[in-house]
């Protein structure tokens, strides 16, 4: 995934958890950002990219605002290591 696309999704998810308001707006920008985070995830690193993916899908299916914080804010935390990883 290239770099203006990890910034984009990186944006994104911290957009919606900051106003859970914009999850119905931001998913369809985020969603193909998650296809291409798990189908670019190099060798050693695909169980990461699944784990995120599932995190911030998580986020989008549960409407408990609670849930939705707590999966988001997994998934960003763990997003943001696993670019730090792969950047490198």
């Amino acid at each position: 995934m290239e770099q203006k696309k990890q910034n984009t999704l990186t944006n994104l998810v911290y957009d919606i958890y900051e106003t859970p308001t914009l999850i119905e707006e931001h998913r369809p920008l985020i969603q193909p950002l998650l296809i291409d985070l798990v189908a670019t995830a190099p060798d050693g690193f695909e169980g990461m990219a699944t784990m995120i993916n599932t995190h911030i899908s998580n986020g989008f299916k549960f409407k408990n605002p609670k849930i939705q914080k707590f999966e988001l804010e997994s998934g960003l935390l763990k997003l943001k290591t696993y670019f730090q990883k792969i950047n490198r």
